[in-house]
């Protein structure tokens, strides 16, 4: 059974990239892709996918929407896994 997988990045280029990643993978299925949070949001709800990889920071505030996903997913559906992504070398964002 292959790990269904939704992307969530703002910068197309290494969206892109991402995705071409996972599609390459044997084990992992692309049920979307985002480039903002609500985009995300939806897609969560409508592909129920196992892991979301999201970058930190995205539209519409480029703060911190991937940690508040990532959040709420682990009191709404602990059982889904969330990988963070970003291009800054502190890892306290990724702690929080």
């Amino acid at each position: 059974m292959k790990t269904r997988v939704v992307l969530a990045e703002d910068n197309a280029l290494l969206r892109h990239g991402l995705v071409r990643l996972v599609q390459a993978a044997e084990d992992l299925t692309l049920v979307g892709s985002a480039a903002d949070l609500p985009t995300l949001l939806g897609l969560i709800e409508t592909e129920t996918p196992d892991v979301v990889v999201t970058d930190i920071r995205m539209p519409p505030t480029h703060t911190d929407e991937g940690i508040s996903v990532a959040a709420r997913l682990r009191t709404e559906r602990p059982d889904m896994g969330v990988v963070l992504l970003s291009q800054y070398a502190e890892a306290s964002s990724a702690r929080a």
